[in-house]
């Protein structure tokens, strides 16, 4: 009898902790990818033409989710598993939101469980760098919005760059600031500590105010750079407006944002000595004409020095259009930019022009999704490289299960 007993207790128990899983949804997902590609490139008007390229293929993330709704609130959990560059890439994120009369809340968290393992660079010495995990503490953002109103605090893209771009499965569109950023035309922006209000002004109009403030100086409305080797003593701050409209067939959206950064003195030296003033713009408009849909994007920045007037300005445009025929998709996007690396003087320095162009064409093949393109890039320096080509075709095949 005591035996019995003990085992009722523990099918009840079961059943108690049971009953709260099975209001979650579970579920797991993937995607494999395999591409065949031919790449030109003419590193300048006296340089051979050099063609590589083949077949190649990838294995996506692998992402196991886990959701759970009750009433107005909601919670999500994901474990997600991917190849990086430097090796396992592991993100375990959880995300919810909660409603309380008119207003609902939310927020997330994610940590990177990266596993490097370990190497010795072949001295016989383990470098300790390469055989932790997540280095730091995860930044988030928390917003809450009654449906006219949002407002959110953190660590978020707090405002869009506008770019509205559809490009093709090659790589022939220019961007700015390709050894970091490789950013798209458009208003040159990212995630950034800061705060932002959005306001829902009806169904077809929104906008946003933004301001950034923290400790940072290399993320200027979360992308631009400091120029005037600002150190830990410095901080930023800055403020951004965002406008999106639909009229009739006729999207758009409009982003300015300004930050300067400041310094804030030391003990020994009195602040505001060095600091680098960035100012960018960005706007996308985009046409709903049935089966073709036109666009356009378009950006600037610039960034200069408080002590030696040297800095950067990016100008760039794209435009092109998508057409549907059926579930298929046919793609055109024409693109030009302009980068001038800002002179110590003041004057402009070098600029270097890009042109590029990418035709693209999207099908499905049963259940696996069929990509060609076709990209080429012209660039010539000011006074430096002249003559680059590049041409790229590309065929993609990808499922996702």
């Amino acid at each position: 009898m005591k035996q019995l007993s003990k085992m009722m207790l523990a099918a009840v128990a079961s059943v108690a902790l049971a009953a709260p899983l099975y209001a979650w949804d579970f579920s797991a997902s993937g995607s494999a990818a395999a591409y065949f590609n031919i790449t030109t490139q003419k590193a300048d008007k006296d340089a051979n033409a050099l063609t590589g390229g083949g077949v190649s293929s990838d294995g996506g993330t692998i992402t196991l989710s886990s959701s759970n709704t009750d009433g107005a609130n909601s919670a999500a959990l994901s474990y997600a598993v991917n190849w990086a560059d430097a090796g396992l890439d592991e993100t375990l994120s959880v995300s919810g939101s909660k409603k309380v009369g008119d207003w609902t809340g939310s927020g997330s968290v994610s940590y990177n469980l990266d596993r490097y393992g370990c190497s010795d660079n072949g001295s016989g010495t383990a470098n300790v760098s390469r055989c932790g995990q997540q280095t730091a503490a995860d930044s988030t953002s928390v917003s809450v919005t009654d449906g006219t109103m949002t407002i959110t605090l953190g660590d978020a893209s707090h405002l869009s760059s506008q770019n509205v771009t559809t490009g093709s499965t090659a790589s022939g569109l220019a961007t700015w600031d390709a050894a970091d950023d490789d950013a798209s035309p458009g208003a040159f922006v990212g995630a950034y500590e800061g705060i932002s209000l959005g306001y829902k002004i009806d169904d077809s109009m929104s906008v946003t105010v933004a301001y950034q403030v923290s400790s940072a100086v290399g993320d200027a409305c979360g992308a631009g750079e400091a120029y005037d080797s600002e150190g830990d003593n410095h901080g930023i701050s800055g403020t951004g407006l965002g406008f999106s409209g639909t009229f009739g067939t006729i999207s758009v959206g409009v982003t300015v944002c300004n930050a300067v950064t400041a310094d804030k003195g030391t003990a020994t030296t009195s602040a505001g000595s060095t600091s680098t003033t960035t100012s960018t713009t960005g706007l996308g408009v985009k046409m709903d004409m049935g089966d073709i849909d036109p666009f356009l994007s378009w950006g600037s920045y610039s960034g200069i020095n408080s002590t030696s007037s040297a800095g950067a300005i990016y100008a760039g445009m794209e435009l092109g259009l998508t057409y549907a025929m059926g579930s298929d998709t046919i793609i055109f996007a024409y693109g030009t930019t302009a980068e001038i690396e800002q002179k110590t003087d003041g004057t402009a320095g070098e600029a270097t022009n890009r042109t590029g162009m990418e035709i693209g064409y999207n099908t499905t093949v049963g259940p696996v999704a069929l990509s060609t393109g076709y990209g080429t890039q012209t660039a010539d320096q000011t006074g430096g490289t002249e003559g680059y080509n590049m041409t790229d075709i590309e065929v993609a095949m990808s499922i996702s299960f």
